[in-house]
């Protein structure tokens, strides 16, 4: 309080500003990106490398399919003597049309998982798994199948269904990586 034979009380001087102290905040996990991670550009570039194989093969069976048709044919009357020659001829016509019939199958269900994979839907991650598991033990089984014709085709029944294999299988594996999960999980 003031009283009339005092004077106001003049207001201090202001203090100082201290200077503030340097800081950083680090997150604890690093911030999501909306960008495509790597492993899925990875998968998506075997399996797309898996279907030129299969070109590949498709092309080297039909450029030399009377040579193909002709090793198995020797290789299935070695296997049974007993059975006739049109049942022989039967049962490689039956191989390679199945054959051929199961990659188109399997290539139509890779390409729609291709596409709910870039839709970022879970669903394409499981087709592709399953897909490629498929793919991958076809492409086996198609490597034995014939493998004794192998020579018809300059060699390339012999390598070519275990190059697509190992493709599909790093397209399989590629969907594990870290962060593909977390990237499906977040919508555009």
């Amino acid at each position: 309080m003031t009283t009339p034979e005092q004077p106001p009380r003049r207001p201090a001087p202001p203090r100082p500003v201290p200077p503030r102290p340097e800081f950083a905040v680090t997150p604890l996990r690093t911030t999501p990106t909306d960008s495509t991670p790597k492993a899925v550009t990875v998968s998506l570039t075997a399996w797309i490398g898996s279907f030129v194989v299969l070109a590949g093969i498709a092309g080297a069976v039909t450029l030399d399919l009377r040579a193909v048709r002709d090793a198995l044919e020797a290789s299935v009357a070695a296997e049974n003597p007993a059975d006739s020659a049109q049942d022989i001829t039967d049962t490689v016509n039956f191989t390679l049309i199945a054959s051929g019939a199961i990659a188109v199958v399997l290539i139509l269900l890779a390409l729609l998982g291709i596409q709910l994979l870039r839709a970022r839907k879970m669903a394409g991650l499981v087709t592709l798994v399953v897909i490629g598991l498929l793919s991958a033990a076809g492409g086996v089984g198609f490597w034995t199948l014939l493998s004794d014709a192998g020579d018809a085709t300059a060699g390339v029944l012999q390598w070519a269904p275990l190059a697509y294999s190992a493709l599909v299988a790093v397209g399989v594996l590629a969907l594990f990586a870290p962060g593909v999960s977390a990237w499906l999980h977040r919508r555009r």
